[in-house]
């Protein structure tokens, strides 16, 4: 058989392939697959559901393809990739359950820009970026191509972090190029027939938790996490005009700034991850007035290799705590985070969310519990190439895919996920640095002065190892944050309050909301939510069960955190003329969300009734 011959063969088989997954997946339009959230998954809902029009989560990717970039192929190969992987065919009901469709086809349109100029490319990638996905109804992919010209086109994917983590981006990535090679070349992919569904994992970490080693993990944390967990209280800056969301800054980490991390990382015995950490800590620390340091930071969670090349939500903060009283050297403190990190790596598995359910840490209107600031070092090692791409900034060097040249394209990513995110992104023997800070707390000024002074601590730092971290100096001094508490419930509703009865019928119904979803029976009328043992999703539970008081003023989720307190809820219902909860049948009957929520509500008391028995180390409360 000639090459030739072969070819016409290969081809051949292609197209019979092509016809095949095409009957597939019509047959599979119908399929469903019910499977339980992990706990990863479980705030994201609640967060899209207090914010459904919210980007913080929306996970992307961008490039300017050139050297011949082909929309359809890419087309293909995107709806290959969707079918390799159960996560992109995932959408959500209610507050519980994940469905897993046999087939969801992929959100891809194809855009001619190529009459555009570059501003109106980058703002229909923003918006395109920006745009809410419907949980309910899927898909939870995006697809943009913007052609430019023959042959070259800007691409957008985004994903939402419920079902993608910066992992599974690089998976994700990786796999499109082999996908779209063989698209063009008319030929099946050498990609493994099998990807392990996401679903597995989710059962894997529940028989963890309930095992052995999630025992041992829960003791850890729950001895690492011991005492008074205070917020960050940051100075107090002059914001701009219309604070609202999130800023982002991307600054550059000198080579020569680069090369002393990475050197002392080598002399230490450490990860340049652990040096840069420290830096971050001691920032907090000079910033808040804090000594006793709380800084989250996201991990992997792919403990086992069987999910390496799996795309989901894997991802867990884990908190980092440091102590900085003794003024120790730079040089100790890092052997200090050495420690600290190692035994998080040990336990990284024991989720975030299980665990802030069982210390029940005190909230404080809609701020991150335990933590308030992050830091994150990202360096992909199953695409290498994609840490440049994702920076985009001006050092990054374009690379080759698939036969094609990806040259970076920024994309802004002014999340405001918490109050201060820094992010070191490892792009071959470059380290850049991306800082995400929300509005309402840091002006861009301040902002941009954060920046500043990371880069002088870290500068000194590498320069004195030996030197203590008090005194460290930092590029400009700032005034350390006092406290912004504010009494726990806020009269900022400016309507006519309903008549004293009305309002103790409200705080009545309430009450006996509160009781059944936290499984105890004083609650009065000043009592905090989560001073009580409350948390997110049992939140979202007695929103569910009040929705019918809160008929003629809908109640947002975000706005209970404003009114953690019995009566202070009843005031923010008691803004209309409408009587809610005078009928008593209300009570009795309160609605179908009420019967939904039961079932969880019980084994919520029952695990209440536990954490009271057990103090602070008790229950498994998510």
């Amino acid at each position: 058989m000639t090459a030739d011959d072969i070819k016409k063969d290969t081809t051949q088989q292609w197209a019979i392939r092509k016809k095949l997954e095409a009957a597939l997946r019509a047959r599979a339009g119908q399929a469903r697959t019910e499977h339980p959230l992990s706990y990863a998954q479980r705030p994201l809902l609640l967060l899209h559901r207090m914010n459904p029009d919210s980007a913080s989560y929306n996970v992307g990717f961008t490039a300017r393809f050139t050297g011949g970039f082909d929309s359809a192929a890419f087309r293909s190969a995107v709806s290959s990739l969707v079918g390799r992987h159960a996560a992109l065919r995932t959408t959500f009901h209610g507050t519980d359950g994940q469905t897993v469709h046999g087939w969801l086809e992929p959100d891809f349109a194809e855009v001619d820009a190529s009459q555009w100029d570059e501003r109106q490319i980058e703002d229909a990638v923003r918006r395109a970026y920006r745009e809410p996905f419907a949980f309910s109804t899927g898909p939870l992919v995006r697809v943009r191509t913007y052609s430019v010209a023959p042959g070259e086109a800007v691409v957008l994917l985004a994903v939402h972090h419920v079902v993608c983590d910066f992992w599974s981006l690089s998976v994700i990535v990786a796999e499109l190029e082999q996908l779209y090679l063989a698209e063009t070349e008319r030929r099946p992919s050498q990609l493994p027939g099998r990807n392990i569904p996401y679903s597995d994992f989710v059962a894997h970490q529940r028989e963890l938790i309930q095992g052995e080693k999630g025992s041992e993990a829960r003791a850890y944390w729950h001895a690492q996490l011991s005492g008074r967990l205070e917020p960050a209280e940051w100075p107090r800056f002059e914001l701009d005009p219309g604070a609202d969301g999130g800023g982002s800054i991307l600054f550059p980490i000198s080579a020569e700034l680069a090369d002393r991390v990475f050197a002392l990382a080598k002399e230490e015995g450490v990860t340049p991850y652990a040096v840069l950490l420290t830096a971050f800590q001691v920032l907090v620390s000079r910033y808040t007035g804090q000594r006793d340091v709380l800084v989250g930071s996201p991990f992997a969670g792919r403990t086992s290799p069987t999910m390496a090349e799996c795309v989901g939500n894997f991802v867990n903060p884990v908190v980092l705590r440091a102590d900085l009283s003794d003024a120790v050297s730079f040089r100790e403190q890092l052997g200090r985070t050495r420690r600290t990190v190692i035994g998080a790596l040990e336990h990284q598995e024991y989720p975030f969310e299980l665990l802030v359910g069982e210390l029940a840490p005190r909230r404080v209107d809609d701020r991150n519990p335990i933590f308030q600031a992050m830091f994150s070092y990202q360096k992909p090692s199953r695409y290498p190439a994609l840490a440049g791409l994702y920076v985009a900034d001006d050092g990054a060097a374009p690379a080759d895919w698939a036969g094609l040249t990806a040259v970076p394209f920024r994309l802004d990513q002014q999340d405001d996920q918490l109050e201060l995110v820094l992010e070191v992104v490892h792009d071959g023997d470059r380290l850049v640095g991306l800082l995400k800070y929300r509005k309402s707390v840091f002006s861009a000024q301040a902002a941009r002065q954060v920046t500043g002074n990371y880069l002088a601590l870290l500068r000194a730092a590498l320069a004195d190892p030996g030197r203590g971290v008090a005194e460290l100096p930092m590029a400009s001094e700032v005034t350390p944050g006092t406290s912004r508490r504010t009494a726990a419930v806020r009269e900022s509703v400016g309507a006519t309050p309903r008549s004293g009865t009305a309002l103790r019928g409200i705080e009545q119904r309430i009450t006996a909301v509160w009781r059944q979803v936290l499984g105890r029976e004083g609650v009065g009328p000043d009592d905090n939510f989560f001073d009580l043992g409350g948390n997110s999703m049992l939140l979202m539970q007695v929103h569910e069960m009040l929705a019918d008081e809160a008929a003629d003023t809908p109640l947002k989720v975000n706005e209970m955190f404003r009114y953690p307190t019995v009566a202070g809820l009843a005031r923010r219902l008691g803004q209309t003329g409408h009587g809610a909860g005078t009928d008593p049948g209300r009570g009795r009957a309160s609605s179908r969300r009420a019967q939904l929520a039961g079932g969880t509500a019980r084994s919520a008391r029952l695990r209440a009734r536990e954490r009271r028995v057990q103090g602070t180390d008790g229950g498994n409360d998510v």
